[in-house]
């Protein structure tokens, strides 16, 4: 496997036409990552080694993308991305995902200083191009995923709710999905969200 190489072409890659749909709303933690998602994301006979590492270096952008939101680098939402990882994918993809990850949050801080709108066009470009290969169902548990990144840290920050909902949006979802995942006080989306507690039972 070669992740790498996806980091060297960050800013390539074509784009297929397919379409697909279907996925029910519900917490992110209730959100079963399927054998289908498993698949997608590592071996599957249809898809070549090409499309795969293409699938892995996608969701790994978007990840970093939610750990670098709110400006910090918290160790419990790398760790999260680690674990799922080697959960989902074996311990060869989990360590050599997370010096990818490394590499891109390292890119982006780069980025941020010279090009800082450049980061965000990959993460729209990627987006687009998952919302004409991916299923629904497959985009709804990758977005469950990056859900979970943010909750890890019991700290949900408004720069991260607003970085789920550009994801959402950029991979042909909706805000509201976010919220629904994120099981946050529907009266406080009327206010606009000005306490980003997550609910309490």
């Amino acid at each position: 496997m070669a992740i790498g190489k996806w980091f060297k072409n960050i800013f390539g890659g074509e784009k297929s036409e397919e379409k697909t749909a279907g996925a029910t709303s519900k917490s992110a933690e209730k959100v079963e990552i399927t054998d289908e998602f498993r698949k997608t994301f590592s071996r599957r006979e249809r898809l070549s080694e090409e499309q795969r590492n293409s699938f892995i270096f996608a969701l790994l952008v978007m990840a970093s993308y939610i750990v670098i939101a709110d400006g910090r680098v918290e160790e419990e939402e790398t760790a999260y991305i680690g674990r799922f990882m080697g959960n989902n994918f074996g311990p060869e993809v989990e360590k050599e995902s997370m010096d990818v990850l490394r590499k891109l949050v390292a890119k982006h801080q780069e980025l941020h200083n010279t090009k800082p709108m450049a980061f965000i066009q990959l993460i729209g470009d990627l987006g687009q191009q998952m919302s004409k290969t991916l299923s629904d169902d497959l985009r709804y548990q990758l977005l469950s995923m990056l859900v979970m990144i943010s909750k890890s840290d019991a700290n949900l920050d408004e720069k991260e709710l607003e970085a789920l909902h550009d994801v959402a949006i950029y991979m042909g979802m909706k805000g509201q999905q976010v919220d629904e995942l994120l099981d946050l006080d529907p009266e406080l989306a009327k206010k606009g969200w000005p306490d980003l507690n997550l609910r309490k039972d």
